[in-house]
């Protein structure tokens, strides 16, 4: 368990808000567009696997664009895409 803890703390600290333990993770870049990352378990899998995306949503709560970055992936994988993603915004 304390795996997740620590997924939830290293996200919190690259500035995502936990909206499920473990499972889904939220970063508001702007008015309209977020990061977001999302655990799901999948067949054939021990462990949950990961997806991270950007997206845009309207004031009506409806999703207009996403870009995908990584999908189901494993948490490893997930994590190094979303640091490698966090440090391009910063440069730029």
């Amino acid at each position: 368990m304390s795996q997740w803890k620590g997924l939830d703390h290293r996200l919190n600290n690259l500035g995502f808000m936990v909206g499920v333990p473990s499972l889904v993770y939220e970063r508001q870049l702007s008015r309209e567009w977020f990061l977001i990352v999302e655990g799901e378990r999948i067949k054939g899998f021990s462990e949950y696997r990961y997806s991270f995306y950007k997206t845009k949503f309207m004031k009506d709560g409806r999703m207009t664009s996403t870009k995908v970055f990584i999908e189901r992936t494993s948490v490893r994988q997930m994590y190094n895409k979303v640091l490698n993603y966090i440090n391009y915004l910063e440069k730029n």
